[in-house]
């Protein structure tokens, strides 16, 4: 949900105006992803996203069309990504430790850099909700995608016995989503060290 890394990119061949052009249409696509990610929707202006995704404005209008239907397409993305990165993490050390594993990243990633840049959805549903109406859409049903893909770790992790509440799946995985997202704006506000360690233990309870 965070820093997620991949390697294996798909080649296509994208047809633009006149001569056809040639380039990794979802290298191009991840580039956007990230710079959104950094800079927000409104200060990303294409220019600078040209220069990000290393194409011509021509391929770039033949392929994604508009700044928006990049950006929507780069929530996609972010979401495939999300959905398989964490299928990969249950599947080597199971849900509750997946779910655990993302409260880790989020330490390691404001370890490395100094800073952590949270959840793109999160990040893009404070900006972006309400005032784009076909985005406020999207975000609205990914977000709830991604609790959707929570509850079903907590439930696992209730069959294994990982976690022993008894509480319903739908509000444990409601407060990790909350309590994670939390320790990100309060990270972003710059707490103390001694709020981060006490969130951080917060939210392990929560997975009990």
């Amino acid at each position: 949900m965070y820093q997620l890394v991949y390697n294996t990119l798909m080649k296509q061949t994208v047809p633009t105006r006149g001569r056809p052009k040639t380039f990794d249409e979802t290298e191009a696509l991840t580039a956007a992803m990230y710079y959104f990610w950094e800079h927000g929707y409104d200060n990303t202006s294409l220019d600078n996203l040209l220069i990000a995704m290393g194409i011509k404005k021509s391929s770039f209008y033949a392929t994604f069309k508009s700044k928006e239907e990049l950006f929507s397409r780069t929530l996609e993305l972010y979401q495939e990504q999300n959905k398989a990165f964490m299928q990969e993490l249950q599947e080597k050390v199971g849900p509750k430790q997946a779910m655990l594993t993302l409260l880790e990243l989020t330490l390691k990633e404001l370890k490395e850099t100094g800073k952590v840049r949270g959840c793109l959805l999160v990040n893009s549903g404070k900006e972006c909700y309400n005032r784009y109406d076909d985005l406020s859409r999207q975000i609205n049903i990914e977000f709830n995608f991604m609790h959707d893909m929570f509850i079903t770790l907590v439930k696992e992790a209730q069959k294994r016995g990982e976690i022993k509440s008894t509480n319903e799946a739908k509000i444990i995985a409601g407060r990790y989503m909350n309590s994670l997202n939390g320790l990100v704006v309060t990270i972003q506000a710059g707490a103390t060290q001694a709020l981060i360690d006490d969130l951080v233990e917060s939210l392990k309870e929560i997975l009990e």
